[in-house]
């Protein structure tokens, strides 16, 4: 880095550093720091979902074997964004934030078939959990798509 001195209007002597050129992107975070972001908060997803599986199989065995499919999926998703840089790999993860994301605000809303008694619950510490990582998954996702487009 060089630096050179050069006398200011105030007259004190400052050292400036020659600005680094910019390239036509602006992210703050590159590729591959947010496809590593992105499969751990697929994980994050998997796991949140794993926590709660075990409640549901003798409830509502449905909702049990939807879970077991998005964490089969939530493994996939996270494996293609590691490897791949893609919008495909993040319109997935995209789509895997969002249909937990969906379910659970009608699970708390209207419920589900055979799960009424979580009408109402909003407050559940795991759903909680859950709903920030999809959300953040997901404003990730759309960020990164957008991105993909501009250039």
């Amino acid at each position: 880095m060089q630096t050179s001195t050069e006398r200011k209007n105030s007259g004190v002597l400052a050292l400036v550093a020659p600005a680094p050129e910019r390239a036509g992107t602006t992210s703050p975070i590159n590729e591959s720091t947010a496809r590593m972001l992105g499969a751990v908060a697929v994980l994050g997803i998997g796991l949140v979902h794993v926590l709660d599986a075990a409640s549901t199989y003798q409830s509502t065995r449905w909702i049990f074997w939807a879970y077991m499919a998005l964490i089969v999926g939530s493994v996939g998703v996270a494996l293609v964004l590691l490897h791949w840089s893609s919008p495909l790999a993040w319109a997935t993860a995209a789509g895997l934030a969002v249909g937990p994301l969906i379910a659970y605000l009608w699970s708390r809303s209207v419920g589900l078939p055979g799960d009424r008694p979580d009408v109402g619950n909003w407050l559940c510490t795991l759903g909680m959990a859950a709903l920030f990582v999809e959300s953040s998954l997901l404003a990730l996702s759309v960020v990164r798509l957008g991105m993909g487009r501009r250039s």
